[in-house]
């Protein structure tokens, strides 16, 4: 499964404002490839990405078309 560059586990996630609005992706590297869960696996991901500034882009819902886990699908988590 190609990655959104070079490095697989970085995957394209793709915020959205409370109206439904897109508003800006972002390049995550996708944590915990074997996971069970894999819906704790994305918000781990999330919150690892945000760690220096985990305010920021709170209340968005964020979605990611392609996961890197095992049991990849499209996933999106509202207010992360």
């Amino acid at each position: 499964m190609p990655g959104y560059s070079a490095d697989d586990s970085m995957v394209r996630v793709d915020f959205f404002k409370e109206s439904g609005k897109w508003y800006m992706t972002e390049a995550v590297k996708f944590i915990d490839y074997a996971r069970d869960d894999i819906q704790a696996a994305f918000r781990d991901s999330l919150r690892e990405h945000f760690k220096d500034n985990p305010s920021r882009l709170k209340g968005m819902t964020a979605v990611c078309l392609e996961p890197y886990h095992k049991w990849a699908h499209p996933l999106m988590i509202k207010d992360w």
